[in-house]
């Protein structure tokens, strides 16, 4: 997901810039969960997956607007030179400072916070799996929408993917919470944490180890329907 598949090739952001996106994407992003979640919003899912949309359209140009670890790591595996493991690095470390800066904003404007457990009488199990699934289709339309060259110039990506998390939201928030983003977990976790002490991080595994895992899946789906145009 770099500049040119968004059509703005003659632009040249500074790293600095990249970071500083994917931290504000995923600010607003953590910031928008925990305020649904907290609030019981009837809209939740409709409302995560409008601010990853526009935040896509914001800042797709700048950093290619990753906001997720896991999609980091998709795009990184997938092995065609759109993200240096530099910069991999990088926008993970600024995804997650996002995250925490996130959990810290709602949970001192609400006064507490939440965990992020298995929904109800779901398994740890039940919740990887549909963790696992659910984020290896959302890395799965990232890869095809917004990174191969048969889609250079489209003006859906974004809401593709943030309809992506609408799906998932509504299908697997009763099992797992939807989280499929580590960073996501991590700043639950950290604003919890302060709340709730140690039980925060009670399943921090679950919710980080899931996604990747899910990103590396999209990755071997994604090469084994595109390997002859992208990999040729």
């Amino acid at each position: 997901m770099d500049d040119d598949l968004f059509g703005v090739d003659q632009i040249q952001h500074t790293p600095m810039a990249k970071y500083s996106a994917e931290l504000t994407g995923t600010y607003f992003l953590v910031l928008t969960v925990g305020f649904n979640v907290m609030t019981g919003s009837i809209g939740a899912a409709l409302s995560i997956g409008a601010i990853l949309t526009v935040m896509i359209y914001a800042l797709g140009t700048v950093s290619g607007a990753h906001f997720n670890p896991a999609v980091t790591l998709a795009v990184w595996l997938s092995s065609r030179g759109l993200i240096t493991a530099l910069d991999a690095v990088m926008y993970v470390l600024f995804q997650l400072l996002g995250a925490a800066l996130a959990g810290a904003t709602y949970a001192g404007i609400m006064g507490s916070a939440f965990l992020m457990v298995p929904v109800g009488r779901h398994s740890v199990g039940s919740a990887a799996t549909v963790e696992i699934l659910y984020t290896a289709a959302l890395c799965y339309v990232v890869l095809n929408v917004a990174t191969t060259r048969k889609q250079e110039g489209n003006n859906y990506f974004g809401l593709a993917i943030g309809f992506t998390v609408v799906a998932a939201a509504l299908a697997i928030g009763g099992i797992s919470g939807c989280c499929l983003n580590p960073a996501v977990c991590a700043g639950v976790t950290m604003s919890a944490a302060y709340f709730h002490g140690v039980a925060a991080s009670m399943y921090m595994a679950l919710y980080i180890f899931a996604p990747l895992g899910g990103a590396c899946i999209s990755c071997l789906c994604f090469y084994a329907v595109q390997k002859e145009d992208e990999y040729s």
